[in-house]
């Protein structure tokens, strides 16, 4: 593979865990499911969700109420080949939940979590797809 084309699937890589985050905290489950394999496996809050059905339904229990924003930091690609990858990153999640939907900034004294992600992922003719993604606490952060 030349270093172009493995720099384009490096991007591609990144561009879409980072699409994924990107619509978990716009709420589009939908789309987000949309982003693994039909079959992929998704290793989150002590749970494991294989398939988009699943995920998109383990989603919808979660408060409506809560601001939330995920932010990926030391994201890194390594491509195997045209269709094979492994990412791994770093997410902070940020969160507040007032109980009551509010357009208003929400104030919070320090981040609720950090964690290691790391996720294989396939390409293919719809794109790069996660074929399997792990959250592992690293930091939790106490409520003030």
């Amino acid at each position: 593979m030349s270093p172009e084309r493995h720099q384009f699937h490096e991007w591609a890589c990144s561009r879409a865990l980072l699409r994924f985050y990107d619509l978990f905290d716009r709420w589009d489950y939908e789309g987000m499911a949309a982003l693994f394999m039909p079959d992929g496996a998704w290793h989150r809050a002590g749970k494991l969700l294989q398939g988009r059905a699943a995920i998109v339904a383990e989603l919808q229990t979660r408060s409506t109420t809560q601001k939330i924003r995920h932010v990926l930091t030391n994201l890194l690609v390594d491509v195997h080949d045209e269709t094979h990858a492994e990412a791994r990153c770093y997410l902070t999640v940020y969160r507040q939940d007032s109980g009551t939907a509010t357009s208003a900034p929400a104030l919070i004294r320090a981040p609720s979590l950090v964690l290691v992600v790391t996720a294989s992922l396939v390409g293919g003719v719809e794109g790069w797809r996660i074929a399997r993604q792990t959250m592992q606490r690293e930091f939790e952060f106490p409520e003030a």
